[in-house]
């Protein structure tokens, strides 16, 4: 359990840097036990939105240290998202400190089988929805985690303060958890993060792609000393994995596939991700694999308590013949153009393959479903007739797009991850596109 681990780390330890400040384990176990009175002997469901992060972690603590259960909303709620998650879920919104005078006696987490988080996730679907973990679907992963992507407890871990996205906050929770430091960071300072890297002797980092783009752009990349960089969210394309692999060859480069609802699935390392571009990897540690009617489905002790018995979250995919994961995309990602079904992930992942391209995003018309935009962000000039060629050496030609688009950007979310609302309400200004 989470408090157990954090007993036993030497209490003057730094355990967490943000916002200029330095937290340490000592710190941790104080304040909890501070704001714990605040939250005990209550069995509401606590909804956490302060403006600060740092503030809502340490809400976090002290409510899942009385046995509480807490929906991370994270600090870019707007008022109207608060209410509505509170009503939703019947939810106590939790954006200030709270004060109390006593300290509870000692914790009291909750048992391996309950619920402890409430992750909120909306996909593409811009309505959010509520997945509960239990200890059980995140902790007895982290050893496993420890091991693959090459965390101990003298690393200090980069993670973006956007803590609302799952995948983020299981990395801050997973460093505590293994008693190295977290280095907590802001997106909108972007152009500094190496600067805090050096500075903090940053050794590890979980980014989504987009993210690490950021960072690879920045001429000191290639002087940190990186051992280990985690990716997830979306492909990691093979162009920018081999700039990694080139610019710290001694790192440790990992991308896994997994979903908050099922946990980790998948995972590929260094020039396994460039060699076989278009999987996701071999099954992560504990993990089964099984295609069903094309569909991805898993067994694992990751797997969020309600989805034990779905066992999927219906992305389309297949197993190569040495065991590697393909994933196509979701059902709401897949097209049907007069019968055949068309994944977005298959043209997304042939138009990367070409060596101009960056970003690549198939969206459907929002009028006539059948007909597919590809929106493309280029390095380097390419013509529309040009990329076509070249995708009628990857993919059929009853599979190209109807119409190809180049962008300056693909918008996005907090989380770094496409942001396909926006996408659908504003479709691209042919006056913005790159010529």
């Amino acid at each position: 359990m989470f408090f157990e681990k954090i007993q036993n780390i030497n209490p003057e330890k730094v355990a967490i840097i943000a916002d200029g400040k330095t937290f340490t384990y000592g710190d941790i176990l104080a304040i909890s036990k501070k704001r714990a009175a605040f939250f005990e002997n209550q069995r509401e469901h606590f909804l956490l939105c302060h403006s600060s992060e740092i503030e809502n972690i340490f809400n976090f603590f002290a409510i899942i240290s009385v046995g509480g259960r807490a929906i991370f909303g994270g600090k870019n709620l707007s008022d109207q998202q608060k209410t509505s998650i509170s009503i939703l879920h019947k939810a106590t919104i939790v954006d200030f400190v709270p004060n109390s005078d006593a300290n509870v006696p000692e914790f009291h987490e909750p048992t391996k089988k309950e619920y402890f988080l409430g992750v909120l996730t909306s996909g593409s679907t811009g309505q959010s929805k509520l997945i509960w973990k239990d200890y059980q679907s995140w902790f007895s992963a982290f050893p496993h985690q420890s091991s693959v992507f090459g965390i101990s407890e003298n690393d200090r871990v980069f993670v973006l303060d956007a803590l609302a996205y799952s995948a983020n906050f299981n990395t801050f929770l997973h460093t505590l958890w293994q008693g190295a430091t977290v280095v907590l960071g802001k997106l909108t300072e972007a152009s500094s993060w190496t600067n805090l890297f050096q500075s903090q002797s940053v050794t590890s980092t979980f980014l989504v792609p987009s993210h690490i783009r950021l960072l690879l752009n920045n001429e000191s990349f290639k002087n940190l000393r990186l051992k280990s960089l985690v990716s997830a969210g979306e492909k990691l394309d093979s162009k920018l994995a081999q700039a990694i692999l080139e610019s710290c060859p001694n790192i440790v480069l990992t991308e896994y596939y997994g979903a908050a609802e099922l946990g980790h699935v998948s995972y590929a390392q260094n020039q396994d991700i460039v060699a076989y571009s278009t999987t996701v990897g071999k099954a992560f540690p504990g993990v089964e694999i099984e295609i069903k009617e094309n569909k991805i489905f898993v067994e694992s002790p990751y797997i969020s308590p309600e989805y034990r018995n779905i066992r999927t979250v219906f992305d389309f995919g297949f197993l190569d013949s040495e065991g590697r994961l393909c994933v196509l995309g979701r059902e709401g990602r897949m097209f049907n153009r007069r019968g055949l079904n068309i994944f977005a992930e298959e043209i997304e992942n042939a138009a990367l393959l070409h060596p101009f391209v960056k970003e690549a995003v198939l969206i459907s018309n929002i009028h006539k479903p059948h007909l597919l935009e590809l929106i493309v962000v280029v390095k380097q000039e390419i013509s529309k007739s040009e990329l076509q060629d070249f995708l009628l050496q990857k993919i059929t030609k009853d599979k190209l797009p109807n119409k190809i688009a180049f962008a300056l950007s693909i918008p996005r979310n907090d989380a770094g991850k496409v942001d396909f609302r926006v996408i659908a309400k504003k479709p691209v200004d042919e006056e913005n596109l790159v010529r």
